[in-house]
């Protein structure tokens, strides 16, 4: 017990040892980063790609409503979805997403799938 004393003091009056993000310290996204996926209503077909390419199942089609359900907290950023998107209507953003304390999901109504027929 007396060896660990000094480091316990050390820690106690050091300083954090991480960033205090989102709070403070927020830094730029480096190279390459995988930050979060947008989706292009005015480009999106409806065909179905990236959910079906999805590994973890965060995005469903439904074609009857023309919509896109997009289930953030389902995500990984494999960036899967955005290479089998044939319209490119689907990119990775170097930003972070906040941090969210309720699960979001995003509704999308794509426009472009009267360009497609």
């Amino acid at each position: 017990m007396p060896l660990m004393l000094p480091t316990v003091i050390r820690n106690f009056f050091g300083g954090y040892a991480t960033r205090l993000y989102p709070f403070k310290d927020v830094r730029e996204p480096f190279v390459r980063a995988r930050g979060h996926i947008e989706f292009d209503e005015n480009k999106c077909i409806l065909c179905g790609n990236c959910a079906r390419r999805c590994p973890a199942a965060a995005i469903e089609i439904n074609k009857e409503k023309n919509e896109l359900v997009f289930n953030a907290a389902h995500c990984i950023i494999c960036e899967v979805c955005a290479e089998a998107c044939n319209k490119d209507a689907i990119r990775v953003e170097p930003k972070w997403r906040a941090p969210f304390y309720s699960k979001p999901v995003e509704v999308h109504h794509p426009k472009g799938k009267e360009k497609a027929s």
